[in-house]
């Protein structure tokens, strides 16, 4: 970790072809980058500077509330991603300053011709990601490339970190703010249209002012996980990048991304420079298990021997993960394998088995039952390629059967229907039940038939402030949408009530329809949030559902008395209420609790998720970035994903000789630590069960066919 003592600095003439370094705790940064990154530099600066692209050397007026909202920005990436990631990665227990080659073939550069061939050179290990990105100038873009666990995220957050001090002193330059590209195929948009969700989405920005700081080129965009993306959409993902930086050639941007799925691109970034992250030198590791004295003895014998592990340990997630897995392990308790996904996977499960016995975090669920939690968590944000959860972004499609669907459709209805139906009748009450039973239906009807619509999707209602602009367009849009559901409203009724006034009910309920609508788009909510929690979204939605019910119910009572009948006024009261309570808020409540109940009753979140994930958080599983959690790592992610639905159990080596796939006889292993490895498999008919994902497998097999776990037959 960083000191606070102040840090060396040499200043040495760049024109001589030296450097200006700086040195600050485990940390070496230099301000000079020889070579072919400065030559590209110097042409697309030329390039960009005839076009007249940059404006920031005339400082933009910035009024006071303008100064805040960014502040408020700069604070909050400050907050999530340094501090709340960073600063607490798995990363940070090996303070090892990692090695840079530049990589200028991995990108395509626009207007130059010939570049010096100088890729896959090592840069001087005194530069760092600041000083190659500080050193392209004005406009600068770049990509930074690494194998799985090499640090790309630490380096991107390092980079970004110090992008944040600067901004700090100048609130007039772009503000960094961190993204992920894996969110980008749930939609496929352009660019400019992703970011604004993301910013809505995650930082809580209203979609104006996102709009407004992207078509002015306000942000300094950061962004992880390219590789992230589904590889289906990938390549479209990176045409979206080109074509966003062809519109908006001032904006300056970095980008992440696993260098083996880069490199199966037929398309690449059209970005100034690239970096590649270098794995640890055996000299290295070394140093620093050398550094961690002799907890650590028993995987320095075995790394000695095992060319497996070797290489394992050069990613230094994995050797971060290794030194909270195996400290005072011995060496009968390690795995003896000569493969490197066996070695990773019991390296999870042995660090997945020490974080749940860890002592200083309360054990506050049952580890079946947490480890169940996780691995769902894990596959349902694999397999709709997101990175970081929010509760409030649990959709419908995350249901994995129609017949649970179908329970969430029905489910809402109810529940709308039961919610309608109990204003109807008090407001029928208050009519000294006179109009008690049209009442009821009518509370019924509006709140069944309401949460049918469009339920493929659930929106939260996050608005306060008015926008006579936003409230034109949606009571056009309420006008036009809201006379089918009037008339649906006013049939269904008629079925039960045959004397009833059809037409004028259905005018009164589009009249209501159209202004509360109108009313939603109108009031916006703040420029940018200063505070965000878990679940906020749903929280917010609750609290401007009363407040827009409130209102609709007095909209009901106005239009009501137009008709001159006392009857009318109440009625109206019974539409406005219960439209502004289910369209303000109250929709995506009961969408979102319906939901959940289905998820919680299935088993597959806690009744309490906010509590659960910040639980995870203490055992180091999970990591909270505002309001919204992500795994501490993306191997890990990957690692819960892949486990079948038996959870971890122990990590008692059974004394049984496995084989290898050779055949051949070789000693016990824990690569099953964690998947009940201290069960044996069960023979069915002629197949061998795995214990990890239950698979059936052929009596003749030795390893299972779907999970690589070792299948041990039981001794009689």
């Amino acid at each position: 970790m960083t000191t606070n003592q102040e840090p060396e600095k040499r200043s040495i003439n760049i024109r001589s072809g030296n450097y200006n370094e700086s040195i600050q705790g485990d940390y070496i940064q230099g301000d000079l980058i020889t070579g072919s990154v400065i030559y590209l530099n110097k042409s697309l600066f030329q390039i960009s500077d005839l076009l007249g692209r940059r404006t920031s050397d005339v400082a933009k007026s910035t009024t006071q509330e303008e100064y805040k909202q960014r502040k408020v920005l700069l604070n909050k990436v400050k907050n999530y991603w340094i501090e709340g990631v960073l600063e607490k990665s798995l990363h940070s227990r090996v303070m090892i300053s990692l090695g840079l080659e530049e990589r200028l073939d991995a990108v395509e550069h626009l207007g130059i011709e010939e570049l010096p061939d100088k890729s896959g050179q090592a840069l001087p290990t005194e530069v760092g990601v600041t000083d190659v990105f500080t050193q392209m100038g004005e406009g600068r873009t770049l990509l930074i490339l690494g194998e799985p666990g090499a640090g790309k995220t630490t380096t991107l957050l390092t980079l970004t970190k110090h992008l944040i001090t600067r901004t700090q002193e100048d609130l007039s330059r772009p503000i960094p703010v961190v993204f992920n590209l894996s969110s980008w195929a749930s939609k496929r948009q352009n660019i400019a249209d992703w970011l604004v969700q993301e910013l809505n989405r995650q930082y809580k920005v209203s979609k104006s002012l996102a709009k407004l700081w992207i078509k002015e080129q306000q942000l300094l965009l950061t962004l992880d996980g390219l590789d992230e993306v589904k590889s289906e959409y990938r390549e479209d993902c990176v045409q979206a990048l080109n074509q966003f930086m062809q519109k908006h050639g001032q904006t300056e941007m970095v980008v992440c991304s696993r260098i083996q799925d880069y490199n199966a691109l037929s398309t690449r970034l059209q970005l100034q420079g690239a970096i590649c992250v270098q794995s640890l030198t055996d000299e290295q590791i070394n140093q620093y298990l050398n550094s961690a004295g002799n907890q650590l003895q028993a995987l320095r014998t075995l790394l000695e021997r095992d060319t497996a592990l070797q290489e394992l340990a050069k990613s230094p997630l994995t050797l971060s993960v290794m030194t909270l897995a195996y400290e005072g392990k011995l060496f009968e308790d390690l795995p003896q394998t000569n493969s490197i996904e066996e070695h990773r996977r019991h390296l999870f499960n042995t660090y997945i088995e020490t974080m749940f016995s860890r002592k200083q975090a309360k054990q506050k669920y049952p580890k079946e039952q947490a480890m169940r939690w996780l691995i769902w968590l894990a596959k349902r944000l694999s397999q709709t390629s997101q990175t970081m959860f929010l509760i409030e972004g649990l959709q419908p499609t995350w249901f994995q059967t129609k017949t649970q669907k179908i329970l969430y459709r029905i489910g809402s209805f109810l529940i709308g229907g039961l919610l309608g139906g109990l204003i109807g009748a008090l407001i029928g009450f208050l009519n000294q039940s006179k109009s008690l039973q049209l009442s009821l239906l009518i509370g019924v009807a509006i709140g069944g038939l309401s949460l049918l619509w469009q339920m493929t999707e659930i929106k939260t209602v996050e608005t306060l402030r008015w926008s006579w602009q936003e409230a034109r367009k949606f009571l056009i849009n309420g006008l036009l949408n809201g006379l089918p559901l009037a008339v649906i409203v006013g049939l269904v009724l008629r079925l039960f009530k045959s004397d009833l006034d059809v037409q004028r009910l259905v005018l009164i309920y589009w009249l209501i329809d159209a202004l509360i609508l109108g009313l939603l788009g109108g009031l916006r909510g703040p420029e940018i949030e200063r505070k965000t929690s878990p679940n906020q979204g749903i929280s917010n939605s609750g609290r401007n559902a009363l407040i827009i019910g409130a209102i609709g119910g007095l909209i009901g009572i106005l239009i009501g008395q137009l008709s001159g009948k006392p009857n009318w006024v109440l009625l109206g009261l019974d539409f406005g209420l219960i439209f502004g309570l289910i369209f303000g808020g109250g929709k995506a409540c009961i969408q979102h609790f319906t939901l959940r109940f289905i998820l919680y009753s299935k088993g597959y979140i806690p009744k309490n998720y906010a509590h659960f994930l910040d639980y995870g958080t203490e055992r180091i599983f999970l990591q909270k970035v505002g309001g919204g959690y992500i795994f501490v790592h993306r191997m890990l992610l990957e690692h819960f994903a892949e486990m079948g639905s038996v959870p971890v159990q122990s990590t008692t080596v059974p004394n049984l000789q496995f084989i290898d796939r050779n055949n051949a006889p070789t000693k016990p292993d824990l690569t099953n630590v964690g998947n009940s490895a201290s069960q044996s498999p069960t023979p069915v008919q002629n197949h061998i069960v795995c214990t990890n994902c239950g698979n059936n497998n052929p009596v003749n097999y030795k390893f299972c066919s779907k999970c690589g776990t070792p299948l041990i037959k039981r001794r009689c």
